[in-house]
């Protein structure tokens, strides 16, 4: 069984918890940009970042998985899910192949087993095994627009907006590489994005992309890496932290 490695339930969140350095170097990695690849019978895949619940009533929870898994190096994905399409119980984080992608009846997917670590976004709680490890973020309010930041080299995962990097607040066992970014949702109708921004790695990008050549993601006035939104900028901006 995948031990458990997290921080202590009682573990503060503060506003102002210093952005890691790498995440102002993450580069685009073609390899990782695959968009959405697998999900339950009660979700669609819109586009290669977009999937609606087109299940009927709010009794039992579908999931949805990144297309490639994760096994080393640093990542950040933007993810787009207005409150009011959150429900009781919405989660974000990752898990390893073995984690379910549907539950019945209604339940945390992503940290409710003990092949996810997850954050409930609905509640606000850390989630594993079921278990809260600790409430995230202190000011119990995720907004519509939010970063998922997965770091494979330590084991963690954290979460952060535009304007506050909310630090790493759960832990994964780096046994249980290689993982999945995965969501978990129980409204009807709920049209939730995700979009990958950038990937920092020991020896460069290179190192895992065959010899493809590195690529700026935010190159001197341009707008940003597409297919990303004009007026953008990248979760370690100065402009935000």
């Amino acid at each position: 069984m995948i031990a458990l490695v997290a921080l202590c339930a009682h573990s503060a969140v503060h506003v102002g918890d210093p952005i890691p350095a790498w995440v102002l170097q993450i580069q685009h990695d073609r390899a990782v940009d695959v968009g959405m690849a697998s999900c339950s019978p009660g979700i669609g895949i819109a586009n290669h970042n977009t999937i609606t619940r087109h299940r009927k009533g709010h009794f039992e929870t579908d999931g949805a998985r990144w297309g490639v898994a994760l096994s080393k190096g640093k990542h950040v994905f933007e993810i787009v899910w207005p409150n009011v399409a959150r429900d009781a119980t919405a989660t974000v984080g990752v898990g390893t192949e073995e984690a379910p992608l549907y539950v019945k009846p209604r339940d945390p997917l992503v940290g409710g087993n003990r092949h996810s670590w997850g954050y409930d976004i609905a509640r606000c709680k850390a989630l594993h095994k079921k278990e809260i490890l600790a409430t995230y973020p202190a000011t119990k309010s995720v907004p519509d627009k939010f970063y998922l930041y997965v770091d494979c080299d330590s084991g963690s995962i954290a979460l952060g907006t535009d304007g506050v990097y909310w630090g790493a607040r759960v832990l994964f066992p780096i046994s249980a590489l290689p993982v999945y970014p995965m969501l978990g949702i129980v409204c009807e109708g709920a049209h939730v994005t995700m979009t990958y921004r950038g990937s920092a790695y020991a020896g460069g990008p290179s190192a895992v992309m065959s010899g493809m050549p590195s690529v700026d993601l935010y190159p001197p006035g341009k707008a940003g890496y597409p297919p990303q939104k004009a007026g953008y900028q990248p979760p370690g901006s100065s402009l935000h932290f």
